[in-house]
């Protein structure tokens, strides 16, 4: 399962990141934002209109693009 699968209002722990699919500045980007094996994150909104997840990792909401959320793989919680 991946971010983009979740639904709204589900949460799950990360997994891994697919590197494959990320250029290497957005994976920089999503490790200092705290997007690590084993954190816990919730899926607040899709917005299909943005092209958006919005979700809360670490008390933090963050807006990811829905391409980048197919590479956040997760197992629920």
């Amino acid at each position: 399962m991946t971010l983009f699968d979740l639904n709204e209002g589900d949460s799950a722990e990360i997994v891994s990141i697919n590197m494959d699919k990320l250029p290497k500045p957005m994976l920089t980007e999503l490790l200092e934002l705290g997007f690590f094996p084993g954190a816990k994150i919730l899926l607040k909104t899709k917005s299909v209109i943005l092209g958006k997840l919005i979700c809360t990792l670490g008390g933090t909401t963050i807006g990811l693009r829905m391409k980048d959320g197919e590479a956040i793989l997760l197992k629920t919680t």
